[in-house]
Order: structure tokens, then sequence, then C-alpha cells
């Protein structure tokens, strides 16, 4: 063995010596408080103008933090949380130690994961891949009672996310929504429907500096299917941003069976829009969205 080959594998194993003995001594003292008031303090500079709480956190050897109730509020409002974590998981490889996390944990039901990675300057960061499997909108209060009615299905969202840190509308993202068991309460009842009952959604969206794009979406419903296309301007408050969508719909044969005045309406939009299927588009903003039928 060579001179050079000896020094490198002394140096290799000072250093793994060296990273495991530091290991070793964070899991036996680890500290608790003094960290978590860290990282209380470094959640509420990551969303400015929220206070954050943090239920527990555990060290997990070798490289690896569980953070578990995780809770962001208004610091002047009610004591709703805007958003939960229910657990996070963040590890870093030692090879990318501090650059590159894995991520993963729970939120609203639902399991989420990524590769969390930091950016050149200016606080970016990306997560690629994002995924996020069996999101309960039902849990989501906050958003159920600002727009002022019931949403509920499961979520699942396969992509990616990129941005800036506290710019977070003025991100990148493509990937694919999927809904499953959805409820959505109309404002106005349509074709006798005051609720869509949605067994499958599935969306292929692009997101853009406040523009959210849905590509290519296709809806299965108890009631009725669509293929529509739409777009998203998100602005400050979000339930304003602007929303604008088009499409065609079809009732379910089951449906027009046993609704006689829903069977009759679709009858005459048929004959007006000669056509099987009838076009419809949505307009407004997110909170107070309008249908009408034809584009």
């Amino acid at each position: 063995m060579t001179t050079g080959s000896a020094a490198s594998i002394r140096w290799f194993l000072y250093c793994s010596y060296a990273v495991v003995l530091s290991a070793v001594l964070l899991y036996v003292r680890f500290p608790e408080k003094e960290f978590k008031e860290y990282c209380i303090r470094k959640a509420e500079s990551l969303f400015n103008g929220t206070k954050c709480t943090i239920g527990k956190i555990t060290y997990e050897f070798p490289f690896g933090i569980r953070f578990d109730k995780v809770a962001f509020l208004l610091p002047d409002g009610p004591n709703t949380p805007l958003f939960e974590l229910s657990s996070l998981n963040l590890s870093s490889p030692w090879r990318d130690f501090g650059s590159i996390f894995v991520l993963s944990g729970q939120s609203y039901s639902s399991n989420f994961s990524g590769i969390l990675q930091a950016g050149q300057g200016n606080r970016q960061f990306s997560l690629d891949p994002l995924t996020i499997q069996n999101l309960d909108l039902s849990a989501m209060k906050p958003v159920n009672e600002t727009l002022g009615r019931n949403l509920s299905g499961r979520l699942d969202y396969t992509g990616t996310y990129s941005a800036v840190v506290n710019q977070y509308l003025d991100g990148k993202a493509v990937g694919k929504v999927k809904l499953r068991e959805g409820k959505i309460a109309l404002l106005q009842p349509v074709l006798a429907m005051k609720e869509i009952d949605l067994q499958q959604v599935e969306m292929n969206i692009q997101y853009d500096k406040h523009r959210l794009q849905i590509v290519r979406g296709k809806a299965n419903g108890i009631e009725m299917t669509a293929d529509f296309t739409g777009m998203v301007q998100m602005i400050t408050p979000w339930y304003l941003s602007n929303v604008t969508a088009k499409g065609d719909f079809a009732l379910q044969a089951a449906y027009t069976r046993d609704n006689i005045s829903a069977r009759n309406e679709l009858i005459y939009l048929q004959k007006q829009f000669k056509k099987t299927t009838i076009p419809f588009q949505v307009a407004g903003n997110l909170q107070n969205p309008a249908f009408q039928f034809g584009y």
C-alpha cells in the first residue's frame, strides 16, 4: 500500500469517527428545549406574519429530526391554526449535509414525502419530487369556513414545487392532482344538483408565478361526468383569486332516470347546443364562482 493511499484511508476513518461521535453525542445530550425555541423562530421567519407552535422535537440517529404537532396561527387572530402538520421528519445525507433533506410526515390525514434541496442564493428551494397522498379536505376547516361551503374528499398530488422563501405564490409547480370521494356544495342548484358527488377527478396542472393552469381535467361522479380545462390567477387573499374554466359534461343515466326535472332540462339543453354533451363555463373567484351553460 502506498503512503498516499494509507493517508487517505486514515483521513477517511478519522472523519467517519468524528461524524459518528458527533451523532452519538447529539443523541445522548440532545438539547430539546433550546433547539425547539430555535426551530420556532426559524419557522416563523419562513412564514412571515405567523406564529408557530411545536409540540415535540425528537432527534433520530444519525442525522434526522422529528417534529410533532406543528401549527401555524395568526399572532392576533383566532386560536384556529391556519395550517397543521401532525408530524414532520427531516434527515440529511451526510455527503450533502445541510443542502439536501429527505422529508416525510403527516398532515390532515395525508402522508407526504419529498426531496428538499436548497438553491444558490436568494433563499431558493425546490421539492423534487413531492408526493401527497390522501389529504382530507374536510379537515381543513379554515378553507371551508372562508369559502362558506363544504368541500370534502381525498386529494393526491404527485409532482414538483420550487419557490423562494416567503414568496411562495411566485413559485413553480408541475404535477398531477387526483381527488377521490369528493363532494362540492354548489352556491346555486345546477340541473337539480345542490352538490356534486365526485367519485374521481384527475387534473394535470402547471403553476408559474401566480397562475395555476389545469391543462387537462376529467371528472367522474355519481350524477355527471366532465372534461375540462381551467386557470386560477392567484392573488392575496387567496379566496378572491380569479377562476375560469370551461368544458363539456354529461349527466349519468341513473341520475336522469330518477330526476324528471333534470332530464327535461337536459333534453332542452341538448337541443339548444345540438350535441349530447353540454358545454359549460365557470367564472368569478374561488369564494364566489359563477356557473353557466355554453362557452
